[in-house]
């Protein structure tokens, strides 16, 4: 994980968050890294082929190729990420909403809490559905 302010473009931190990644995607193939509107620039394509993900863009909106109007269905296909889920999950904890902490670390340290709580409460839903 990798916090920053929230003033900050998502693809200026692109090269350190793929840095921060913890487990290694495996061997076989190159992994896939699906990434919104926001990262479409040279600089992400770049950091992204040179750690050897294979990245999936949409491209932004040029003069040539406009979005579709509000409401058509090609504006925002019916597509969900696992990582919206994740969200929803995180922002049931009231004291990651609003960082009111002045230091990067100390909120980062409840993200992790939140994140082995999260990790927990999967893993014994599924052992008590299992036995």
């Amino acid at each position: 994980m990798v916090v920053t302010g929230a003033n900050r473009t998502d693809m200026k931190k692109l090269a350190e968050l793929l840095d921060a990644i913890v487990i290694e995607p495996a061997a076989a193939a190159a992994p896939h890294l699906v990434l919104d509107r926001g990262y479409d620039y040279p600089s992400c394509h770049d950091e992204a082929a040179a750690r050897g993900y294979l990245a999936h863009i949409p491209p932004t909106a040029s003069a040539a190729t406009p979005l579709p109007p509000p409401g058509h269905p090609d504006r925002h296909p019916p597509r969900r990420r696992v990582v919206e889920v994740a969200h929803s999950w995180f922002n049931r904890f009231r004291r990651l909403l609003t960082r009111w902490d002045k230091q990067a670390s100390h909120y980062l340290d409840f993200v992790h809490l939140a994140a082995a709580l999260i990790i927990y409460r999967k893993v014994r839903h599924a052992q008590l559905l299992s036995g």
